[in-house]
Formats: C-alpha cells, structure tokens, sequence
C-alpha cells in the first residue's frame, strides 16, 4: 500500500470544545494510521504557540500553521512565509490609534500586551496554554519575524475600523466578540498542504483531509479526499468527497476505521 498524507484541522474537527478534549477514539484511529505508515499532519489557522499540549501528545508527523504560512515536520521549521515588516508596524501603529487589542505569532511564540484583556479573556476558552505567550518584549524586534496577527474588536464600530486597517492583507473577520486573523494574501492552508504534498514526494490523490471550517475550503480543493465533519459549514461539505459524523460523535475515527477496514488506508 502507497503511503498516504493526511491533515487534520482541529477544532471542531478533532477537538471536542464541549468535552475540552480530544477523544480517545479520535486518539486510538490517528495513531493507528501512523502505525499503518502513512503521515498525519495538523492543517490549522493556529500558530506554534497556540497548538496546547494535549494536541502535541497526539505525536502528528508535521503541523501546517499559521493559515500555512509555517510548516514544521518532525519538529523543525521546514517552510515560513514572514508578513512584510513595514506592513506589520504601520498595522500595529493603526491598531493603537484605535485602540485595537492584537497579537503577533512568529514560529516559536506569540508576542501579547498584558493589557489586552479581552484578548486574553478570549483565549481562556480557546485550548490555549497561556506558558506559549510572551508579554514583556520589544514590538520592533517582533514586526519582521511575524506570521500572523490577530486582533480582538468587540463592538462593530471596532470591527469595522480594524478590518478597515487589514487592506494589505488577507483577513478573516469572526464578528464582535471574537477575533480578526489577519495573514498575508500568498498563503493558506492550501498553499501548505502543496509545500509538503511537494516536500513528502505524495502525489495528490494519496493526500486526505478532515476539516469543518470556512477557513479549510482551501484545503479541501487541494486534496485528493476531503471529510467535511457533519457539524462544518455547507461550504465544505459541498467540496467533500464524504460527510463525517460529527466531532461528538467521534467522527474522524468513524471514517479512519472505516477506510481501515476497506484497505484504502
């Protein structure tokens, strides 16, 4: 059997936020695809710092973050893609103006103003480990080294302003209350995915995915087999080769076992 590549977004996908983990189901099928010989990567927005512990233990071979504007395999930085300097200053500056709480996620850490609360307060509920964020540094030595930023706006007028700051950039915009991503418009998930489907030698029709978000219909025009989880968007489900049960009930172990039991992994 040819070796095959999977990639796993993660909440909501293998994440359970109503139980605050992942499954040991969910645990028992990645591994066992490992165990098969094939190679299990997590596709995510999230940057280095915001992948928690009990998502590492899981033991992926690789990690495409950051919206794949970084790319690490077997626990070194095999592709990064910096936003421009320049841009992330005058952002930065913007923000301030405004009064727009941010942060700013490079390979290894995310940077973080131990004033931006309601940021903060946010993450709480996010399955973050709070030991990844950095308060005390310097935002000049940061700005050249970022990958991502996010902001927090949490009345529309903020919304708006902030977005209004992002022109030069690719931005996902959650409403109030929750964040703005903001990364640049050469990357995402899809452009990752190539990099390593390229870096592995695997040609596109061994490459898998399982994902539920609007931020992932990158992903599943890219791969070969896309499982949408019942609890995703319609976008993705329209892309998806099957539609999984959902992340309560243990859907991406479901559609493991099964392509298991029918050889195809």
């Amino acid at each position: 059997m040819n070796r095959k590549i999977l990639f796993f977004d993660i909440d909501g996908t293998i994440f359970c936020t109503q139980i605050g983990r992942v499954t040991d189901r969910v645990r028992e099928s990645i591994a066992e695809a490992r165990r098969r010989g094939h190679l299990c990567f997590i596709a995510s927005g999230r940057p280095w710092a915001f992948i928690a512990e009990n998502i590492k233990r899981l033991e992926f071979d690789g990690y495409v973050l950051a919206n794949g504007a970084n790319i690490k395999y077997r626990g070194r930085d095999a592709g990064t893609r910096y936003l421009n300097r320049e841009d992330v200053g005058e952002l930065c500056r913007a923000f301030r103006r405004g009064n727009i709480q941010y942060i700013l996620s490079t390979p290894e850490h995310s940077y973080i103003d131990r004033k931006f609360t309601g940021l903060l307060d946010f993450y709480r509920k996010c399955n973050i480990d709070f030991e990844n964020l950095v308060h005390v540094f310097e935002e000049d030595d940061i700005v050249g080294r970022t990958l991502k930023i996010e902001a927090w706006a949490d009345t529309k007028e903020d919304v708006e302003y902030a977005a209004g700051c992002c022109r030069k950039f690719a931005s996902e915009v959650h409403g109030p209350g929750e964040t703005i991503e903001i990364y640049s418009r050469q990357v995402s998930k899809a452009t990752g995915i190539r990099q390593v489907l390229e870096m592995m030698d695997v040609p596109v029709e061994d490459s898998f995915c399982f994902g539920d978000g609007p931020n992932d219909v990158e992903m599943f025009k890219t791969v070969g087999n896309g499982f949408a989880m019942e609890n995703g968007v319609d976008a993705v489900k329209k892309l998806a080769t099957a539609v999984c049960p959902g992340v309560e009930q243990d859907g991406v172990a479901l559609k493991l076992e099964e392509l298991f039991e029918k050889n195809v992994l």
